[in-house]
């Protein structure tokens, strides 16, 4: 059995066992009992001045004022998740992939448990699912008076982890009737959920922003992100069944990474026998040079980050339609028009 383990172990790609190391750093800097890095500025979890779900949220008649006034109360949280964007932009998702310690811990626990164990989310749509909860969470939730801490993996893994150390304030939590939904989702889309990352890719409100700034960063040549020559692809599909947000599908036999649901782990890297997909910029040789006579020479990858539909003119229009941004865009309209409502009956 130990030589099994150890076995499995080795054969773990470098990035990942990197990975793995530094998301159980993560923990113990930001978890209990240690939760280091929290005590730093006072608190014992990520809530208080470190939260970064709340302060973005829109309230019935709320003003810039207002805005300011919980930027300032969570300002430590502000400066971290500004922080978090910036390096998604031209990193892609690093605080996700490699550093957050609540989907990281959930991940953890997840790839310790026997796969037969484990629910498949992955094929779920994943994109309709997470921004039209967004839009819940942003608007409609804290306009029924819903507090943004009731469905929180932030509140929930900190205070498990302390009641896991004899904490009394954790058990407390755990044991009353949020504690026992939230740790309940905890288990269904973290623990026993295929690769433990369910709950980030459909709940995470800073996974889903996050998200959004890793595609608009995507578009650019000079930032590094998960990218496929498409000429090396194989359409072998052994980097879609192993990527852990189900961030790949096969169009035309061909790799495509939606950058809305990619977490930038490597792990869709390490398993390509072709290096066909890579987290790299873009191509920069554009332009072809003069070579010596004789002298064999392969072109440079085409590396690409975002997935275009080629030729719309061939294709009919009933199948030209987006019905994804269809639906995110049904979802934005509504919640756009709630924010107006509510702000013109409350003046």
């Amino acid at each position: 059995m130990q030589v099994q383990v150890i076995e499995k172990l080795k054969a773990i790609p470098k990035i990942q066992k990197y990975r793995y190391g530094t998301i159980f750093l993560s923990c113990l800097l930001f978890l209990g009992p240690l939760a280091l890095l929290p005590r730093l500025a006072g608190n014992t979890d990520l809530c208080g001045r470190l939260c970064m779900r709340r302060f973005y949220l829109y309230f019935p008649g709320m003003n810039l004022e207002d805005f300011f006034t919980h930027v300032s109360v969570a300002l430590i949280g502000v400066v971290a998740f500004t922080t978090i964007l910036v390096f998604t932009f031209f990193f892609g998702r690093i605080w996700c992939g490699f550093i957050c310690p609540v989907g990281g811990f959930a991940e953890l626990v997840s790839r310790s448990l026997n796969d037969r164990w484990k629910i498949e989310f992955r094929s779920l749509p994943q994109v309709q699912i997470r921004y039209g909860y967004l839009a819940t969470y942003l608007v409609l939730l804290p306009a029924l008076g819903i507090s943004a801490c009731t469905l929180c993996n932030f509140i929930t893994v900190p205070r498990l982890v302390e009641a896991l150390s004899g904490g009394v304030t954790g058990l407390a939590f755990i044991f009353s009737t949020i504690g026992l939904v939230n740790l309940s989702l905890l288990f269904l889309l973290g623990f026993f959920a295929s690769k433990g990352r369910a709950y980030c890719q459909f709940l995470c409100p800073i996974g889903a922003l996050d998200g959004l700034v890793n595609r608009l960063g995507a578009r650019f040549g000079m930032t590094h992100h998960i990218r496929v020559d498409k000429q090396r692809c194989t359409g072998c599909n052994v980097c879609a069944r192993n990527c852990m947000c189900g961030a790949i599908k096969m169009v035309d036999r061909v790799a495509v990474v939606e950058q809305l649901s990619c977490m930038s782990c490597h792990e869709c890297v390490d398993v390509c026998d072709w290096n066909a997909i890579e987290w790299t910029t873009a191509s920069r040789n554009k332009v072809p040079k003069r070579i010596k006579k004789g002298v064999e020479i392969h072109p440079e990858p085409d590396w690409q980050a975002v997935h275009f539909l080629p030729n719309k003119a061939a294709v009919s229009d009933w199948k030209r339609v987006n019905w994804a941004r269809v639906a995110n865009g049904l979802i934005f309209t509504m919640a756009t028009l709630f924010v107006a409502a509510t702000t013109l009956l409350l003046k």
